[in-house]
């Protein structure tokens, strides 16, 4: 027997339904439809929208303002809002920290909205669906009324409804895998394709990019955050910054100004000596404070390694950021620096087996080794050994000055001093005569047979800008510049008068028996600046900075820009597309299914009780949600396959509940065995009910 839709009846005529071949002996209500249409109800539509726009952009708007309103005030060289971060390609954000022991990490609160987002997203995807079977219902309802051959073939085949039942019921992986899978099959393979089957394939398709696209934003967002301790600034911490004294300059009051860039005798330099007489006898001894790292001396001496190993001042009062509830000073401020460049050129000069080193004009030092040139004396009766046996000297146009006794070396009063560098040489006596000192051919060392260690160095004395981050413990110079050459004169007047030789040629000693894996010509330049610095340490005074702020460590959370808006923009995106789907699905109509009372109703006789019988009020129906029910949950096939035959099937069909809709007992009739069964002459494997009277048989 062929079956057909029932074209709906206006409110005055109906036409009974008869949904099964007992229901004589089952009387029950019958089903019908009426020409009455209804749209999507509203709460159905409007509630599964709102909810999947507040999990998606909701999160999304709250994301964004939570990162902007945590942003920390006070970080050096961070500034707060969106472009600003931007700019720097990360969010800064002061979201609190957590302590475990030692271990202290930001709170990263972030990622848990992040992750709440993505998770609640792909919990709201069925409401999507959900809606678009509502479009797809409606319109398989207009085209399953209308007989006409073309119309019928905008109806889904069977294999078309059942990859609709898991794209619009499931709408997983698998089931999109399949619907695609299907798709792509060649016409000859597969029937036609109608609308009612490709949109809901796209909608689901996208849904599914879009869920899988935010879940690999989060990871991407929560293995590139991370927490990271920082400086802020406190709060009202500098009053006045012009009082801290955390620059260093020379002492400009202990000479006067010299004209024309002549010098006779530099300031501080004697004929004995630098910085001689009771009005400069405290100079050295501060000095020496410096070059043995005191405590008590006002500043101290530093290498920078990654700036040529340039030795720079600073004040002994700056420390850095120690602990959580420390604070210190971030600056810039002026200060004095020195660079040395060495080149030692031992191997290089002739070498006599018995005297070593004899001249080093090869190398292009010819007044090396040092010789006796005192103008207008006869030279004592000395060798180089006792005469001069370590000195660290200046050169300008291939003259070394004037010695006096050994002592100190003095300027002609004609000399003028060029910008820039200063060459240095160097006669350094760097281990003991006749004891024979191994080192590696890499290490760049070379000494005579007399353990004597000749080089030429250019030396820089620079004003700079130095700057402080406390946190890092980390100095930068930057806008150096070479003092003039007068002070430059100055300054070296500590180091040519020798004042620091012996403790050079003790380090340099040290390192000649120590470590030869070492590069002795980094040593070298690091420790002939940090010497010739430290001799002037009597002569500076303090400064104040050029700019300060007082910081403490704050922990905070670090949001890449790039992975936050990805996240925040697949957000909206689906929150865009869910009202696309709204929209779209919400003004669907459909026509309405009601029931009649029964004969026994009408008679006055009661039937009995049960879960799966009507009420004696009619019942209505929109026939949309019967027929996105039948595209969302087998539930309803399972009751078109399995009926009771009982006279209530029809009335089932339009059932609240789709639990309703199949008949649920006990004994044999009510359980499902699924194996290989036969049916007549046929085997085939399935599922099959077990009856009284059996037709198959499982195998």
């Amino acid at each position: 027997m062929s079956h057909n839709i029932v074209p709906p009846l206006d409110e005055n005529t109906i036409e009974l339904l008869y949904g099964s071949r007992n229901a004589r002996q089952h009387p029950a209500p019958q089903v019908i439809a009426l020409d009455k249409r209804k749209r999507v109800p509203i709460l159905t539509g409007v509630v599964p929208t709102i909810l999947v726009v507040l999990f998606s952009a909701g999160l999304a708007i709250f994301l964004i303002i939570w990162l902007r309103v945590h942003q920390p005030q006070g970080i050096p060289g961070y500034e707060t809002g969106f472009f600003a971060a931007f700019r720097k390609g990360t969010f800064i954000v002061d979201e609190g920290y957590h302590e475990d022991g030692e271990v202290v990490q930001a709170s990263l609160r972030a990622l848990t909205f992040s992750s709440v987002a993505s998770h609640m997203v792909g919990l709201t995807s069925s409401f999507l669906m959900t809606l678009v079977a509502y479009r797809t219902a409606s319109q398989w309802l207009e085209t399953s009324r209308q007989p006409s051959e073309g119309v019928q073939d905008k109806n889904p085949t069977p294999v078309q409804y059942g990859l609709l039942l898991g794209l619009l019921g499931a709408s997983n992986a698998m089931s999109v895998y399949n619907a695609i899978r299907y798709a792509l099959r060649s016409k000859t393979r597969r029937s036609k394709l109608p609308s009612i089957f490709t949109e809901p394939l796209i909608i689901a398709t996208m849904v599914l990019i879009l869920n899988h696209a935010l879940g690999a934003s989060d990871l991407w967002l929560h293995t590139t955050a991370r927490s990271a301790v920082m400086a802020v600034a406190v709060e009202g911490g500098v009053q006045d910054p012009s009082a801290l004294q955390l620059g260093v300059a020379f002492n400009e009051s202990l000479c006067e100004p010299l004209a024309n860039g002549y010098i006779s005798y530099p300031c501080l330099q004697g004929s004995h000596g630098w910085a001689l007489g009771q009005r400069y006898e405290w100079l050295m001894p501060n000095s020496w404070l410096v070059i043995n790292n005191s405590t008590s001396a006002p500043v101290r001496i530093i290498t920078l390694a990654d700036q040529n190993h340039t030795a720079v001042m600073v004040p002994t009062a700056v420390h850095s950021l120690s602990s959580r509830t420390s604070t210190s000073y971030a600056f810039t401020a002026s200060t004095l620096a020195v660079r040395s460049n060495c080149n030692i050129i031992t191997a290089a000069c002739f070498q006599d087996d018995r005297e070593g080193v004899t001249d080093c004009t090869p190398a292009g030092a010819p007044y090396l080794p040092l010789k006796w040139n005192f103008t207008g004396e006869t030279p004592p009766a000395c060798n180089v050994t006792i005469c001069f046996p370590e000195k660290v000297f200046a050169v300008h146009e291939g003259r070394t000055g004037v010695w006096r006794h050994g002592g100190p070396q003095i300027f002609p009063t004609n000399w003028i001093l060029p910008p820039g560098p200063v060459t240095i040489g160097l006669q350094l006596g760097v281990g003991v005569p006749g004891v024979e000192i191994y080192t590696s051919p890499s290490s760049k060392w070379a000494m005579d047979n007399r353990a004597r260690l000749y080089g030429i160095c250019q030396v820089e004395y620079l004003n700079g800008i130095l700057s402080f981050d406390p946190l890092a413990n980390v100095y930068k110079l930057v806008n150096e510049a070479h003092t003039h050459p007068n002070r430059t004169a100055s300054l070296l007047g500590p180091l040519i008068s020798q004042y620091g030789t012996f403790r050079f040629s003790s380090d340099i000693t040290g390192l000649v028996t120590g470590d030869a894996a070492v590069d002795p010509t980094l040593v070298i330049n690091a420790h002939l600046s940090r010497i010739a610095l430290g001799l002037l340490g009597g002569a500076v005074q303090l400064v104040g900075p050029n700019q300060a702020s007082l910081v403490r460590q704050g922990v905070f959370g670090l949001y890449p820009v790039a992975p936050v808006m990805c996240v925040s923009g697949i957000l909206y995106l689906y929150a865009l597309f869910a009202m696309y789907i709204f929209f779209s699905s919400v003004s669907s109509k459909s026509y309405i299914i009601t029931t009649t009372a029964s004969p026994k109703e009408e008679n006055g006789v009661e039937e009995r009780s049960s879960s799966t019988t009507s009420s004696k009020a009619p019942k209505e129906k929109t026939a949309l949600v019967l027929g996105q029910l039948w595209l969302t949950d087998p539930l309803p096939l399972i009751a078109s396959v399995f009926s009771r035959e009982d006279g209530t099937d029809p009335e089932r069909t339009i059932a609240d509940d789709s639990l309703d809709m199949v008949y649920d007992v006990n004994g044999r009739a009510g359980r499902l065995e699924i194996g290989l069964r036969t049916v007549g002459e046929e085997a085939r494997f399935g599922l099959e009910r077990k009856e009284d009277s059996e037709s198959s048989e499982i195998v």
